[in-house]
């Protein structure tokens, strides 16, 4: 007998005919014995979801370990029964993918990775692809204005969504290389442009010198519309770069942003037009799963998602099953700290356990590089994490991945964020340069900070001690409120870590090994403190999506339209929801002034001076911008303890300030960091009680740094912290001659100026002649002024004696730092070879 055919028992399975995920998930007859019931968090998503399904967007928020995967795949199959299909599911990368269907097949439901398969179209079998291969010029989905069939989407669902957010600009950006004919074309044709903006930076591009950064001016930009389309159509089919970009915003070109370097030119739309992509715009349902991340605006800027359900996201009743973290924060438990003990430290718990470092740059990943077993940038991320997964590796530095990576377990017990996290494009170091400070860069920091630490536990019995390692880091963690825009787990978390921090506060640093051994040795008592600081912990009732988000998404929709008025007057409610955030309100004006411009030039103008009037970092407008002369000082102490009085609240974090300004007044032969030397020399000015400028950058004209040292004497400086060369060339010399013409010009006969420069030797080339009386901070000058600074601010630091005017004046005095002696003490007199 061969047994009963049971399939003849019901004309339609649960699995293939029930909505409700649980039932679902209950009736799977082959998923694997591991998955004998669903968790808590995974059933109380789904009920919610269920009540909500049909709504357009839904967001799914769950702690990482909470089994998002398994909820998204019981959700689109919910949705292929209740004929919502056919149902996609999108990963951040193609091994995220593959990770997918593994989990699918472990379940039993059927998936594929074609978009042309039969079973998936016929909402039979779901999609498991990645974001690259949905959104680009040749999508197999299809694009609109091309002539091919398209692929509908019924259900899709995008997986730890916001690491799918810098994919998604890379698709929607059109990189031109500087070997490519369309290069030259453009940047001939903005030459006169650019160089109004910035003489000295077009220079430097013209001098071949790497890592510079200029924004094309949108008037320029949009005024010239028709040459750039000849420089560019003619290539829409030449290169990967053009092919996968070009279909996604030849429509909306003449509303992008553009930035020109030495090695490319950068076009972007100010937001993705994801609607290029019409299966997405018209899908029936779109759900986002991410991680607890505490603002969500990007899901409405860069996936255009409806902002009201989106604000309400679907969660679990607690939040309290995310894994065990103690967080640490070395310059805290231990002011003084170096960064080399730390590294120190760190190799020698390499010895044993998996020690992760995730650095924001190359150039940081060099500080690691003779110490580490292993290095990995995007290219190699994922044999990386692979080896880290199988068994001890030691100390590993990834390259700015703060996401998309897991390393459960042994494959990272310890985990180093190094350095604030930064912008690699033309156009993403153009805009933190431009909102530096602001409350809206500080939460995008704050988001990536969170990211990154979440790599280390991906589970809720998973473990690992989190260490947060560079003076800019720990001062964003602890200015404006820096930790408040955590999720509330990690709240929780970095307030248990605040009460360890001050158990260790006046240890020696050596016993901060012992702590962390008492986590990742699983202590009785660590453990149960960790509970309950998580006890009780539940998610937001709403997700924070900005008012300025929701208008800019808003305004380029209306401009796509060519309703550019209407574009400017949304854009006018994005300026008002920015709260008084000058810095912020300054690049939202000069957008609103993009979009005036295509209808009305000359209003457009004045809305671009009132942008630089609040932002010096934006463009300049198109008939310059007026100079305002430095007023000279009456007491130097003074001024220094009113301004540092007001930036800090007490010793320490003036330490960790003062450590963050030197940690940039560092010369690199990497010109993308100038900009940042020449704010740090700005600031350490402010420190000292100067009064101080950066002409150039905000007017187009004079010197880098211009310093008021009181009794109308002022120093003019020129910043070379790239030079590497044993001479000072003769432009450089030129350069800062110029700026001192520039000072004779704007100043009167009563005010005197000393010209400085910043270089790598104090020494002339033979064609170069020094301006009488100038001075060089030579790199070993300056080496010993980053030094003495340090010290002037722990000398201050003790008993908040930055407070007493007359303690700051003898400290100014005891170091060489004030302005009588300033050039004298720390600047050389240039000489001839």
């Amino acid at each position: 007998m061969t047994g009963l055919d049971f399939g003849k028992l019901t004309k339609q399975s649960v699995v293939d005919s029930a909505t409700e995920p649980r039932r679902i998930f209950a009736a799977l007859p082959a998923k694997a014995s591991k998955y004998a019931r669903p968790w808590d968090v995974q059933s109380q998503v789904w009920d919610s979801w269920h009540e909500r399904r049909t709504d357009s967007d839904l967001l799914i928020k769950m702690n990482t370990g909470g089994g998002k995967t398994l909820v998204g795949l019981m959700m689109l199959k919910s949705c292929l029964n209740d004929v919502a299909g056919p149902a996609v599911y999108i990963t951040p990368d193609i091994y995220l993918a593959d990770q997918v269907r593994a989990e699918a097949a472990a379940l039993g439901l059927e998936t594929t990775d074609d978009p042309r398969s039969g079973r998936f179209q016929a909402g039979k079998a779901i999609l498991v692809t990645y974001i690259h291969k949905v959104i680009n010029g040749i999508s197999v989905f299809g694009v609109a204005g091309d002539t091919r069939q398209r692929i509908e989407i019924g259900s899709l669902l995008v997986d730890d969504a916001h690491a799918c957010v810098s994919t998604l600009e890379h698709q929607f950006t059109l990189t031109i290389p500087r070997g490519h004919a369309a290069y030259n074309e453009i940047s001939d044709l903005f030459d006169d442009t650019l160089r109004d903006q910035s003489p000295s930076t077009i220079r430097d591009l013209a001098e071949d010198v790497p890592g510079v950064a200029l924004r094309v001016p949108y008037w320029s930009w949009a005024d010239r519309q028709q040459q750039v389309l000849n420089a560019l159509h003619p290539h829409r089919q030449s290169t990967n770069n053009f092919k996968f970009v070009w279909p996604l915003i030849r429509d909306v070109l003449h509303l992008c942003d553009v930035a020109i370097t030495y090695n490319e030119i950068e076009i972007k739309p100010p937001c993705p037009p994801i609607d290029r992509i019409p299966s997405l715009a018209t899908a029936k349902r779109r759900i986002y799963l991410t991680a607890t991340l505490a603002d969500d605006s990007v899901l409405v800027t860069h996936f255009d998602a409806a902002p009201t359900p989106i604000s309400t996201p679907i969660t679990p009743q607690t939040a309290d099953d995310l894994g065990d973290r103690m967080i640490l924060t070395p310059m805290e438990t231990h002011p003084g700290t170096t960064d080399e003990e730390v590294r120190t430290f760190l190799v020698e718990q390499a010895l044993h356990r998996n020690v992760v470092v995730i650095v924001p740059s190359r150039r940081r990943a060099a500080f690691w590089r003779d110490f580490a077993d292993a290095e990995h940038d995007s290219s190699t991320i994922h044999d990386g994490v692979r080896s880290l997964r199988e068994g001890h590796v030691g100390l590993v530095v990834l390259i700015n991945k703060y996401d998309g990576i897991d390393l459960p377990g042994d494959a990272c017990r310890i985990l180093v964020l190094d350095g604030l996290p930064e912008a690699y494009s033309a156009l993403e170091r153009i805009e933190a340069l431009a909102l530096s400070e602001s409350e809206a860069m500080i939460t995008r920091q704050i988001q990536r900070i969170e990211q990154g630490m979440g790599r280390g536990v991906r589970s809720n019995d998973d473990h690992c001690v989190v260490l947060l390692v560079g003076s800019k880091l720990t001062q964003r963690l602890h200015k404006a409120g820096g930790s408040s825009k955590f999720s509330p787990a990690t709240r929780a978390q970095l307030a248990l870590s605040d009460q360890v921090a001050d158990m260790l506060y006046g240890m020696p640093f050596s016993a901060i090994g012992s702590v962390i051994g008492q986590c990742l040795d699983r202590d009785p008592g660590w453990v149960a403190a960790s509970r309950d600081a998580l006890d009780g912990v539940t998610y937001p009732t709403t997700s924070t999506v900005s008012e300025v988000a929701v208008a800019e998404r808003e305004a380029f929709r209306l401009a796509e339209l060519g309703r550019y008025r209407d574009a400017h007057a949304k854009m006018r409610q994005a300026i008002i929801a920015a709260n008084d955030d000058r810095r912020h309100e300054g690049w939202l004006k000069q957008r609103a002034a993009g979009y005036l411009h295509l209808a009305d030039p000359a209003a457009a103008q004045q809305m671009q001076k009132s942008a630089q009037t609040d932002n010096k970092a934006v463009l300049r407008p198109r008939d310059g911008v007026e100079y305002h002369r430095l007023n000279s000082l009456a007491d130097q102490a003074r001024q220094a303890a009113a301004f540092l009085s007001e930036r800090y609240g007490n010793g320490n974090d003036l330490i960790v300030g003062v450590a963050a300004i030197l940690d940039d007044l560092v010369p690199d032969p990497n010109q993308a960091s100038v900009q940042m030397f020449e704010q740090a020399m700005y600031d350490l000015g402010l420190h000292f009680g100067f009064a101080a400028q950066r002409p150039e950058r905000d007017t187009g004209e004079g010197p880098d740094v211009l310093w008021s040292l009181g009794k109308l004497a002022f120093l003019v400086i020129e910043c070379k912290s790239g030079s590497t060369t044993d001479a000072i060339w003769r432009h450089d010399a030129e350069q800062l001659s110029h700026s001192m013409d520039w000072f004779a010009e704007k100043y009167d006969h009563t005010c005197s100026a000393t010209p400085i420069m910043i270089h790598n030797t104090q020494v002339l080339h033979r064609q170069a002649s020094a301006r009488p009386g100038a001075k060089v901070i030579t790199f070993a000058k300056l080496a010993k002024l980053r030094d003495t600074a340090g010290k002037f601010a722990a000398a201050l630091a003790a008993d908040n004696a930055y407070r007493e005017v007359g303690k700051v004046s003898s400290q100014l005095t005891d170091w060489g730092l004030n302005g009588k002696v300033f050039a004298q003490s720390w600047g050389v007199a240039a000489r001839k070879l």
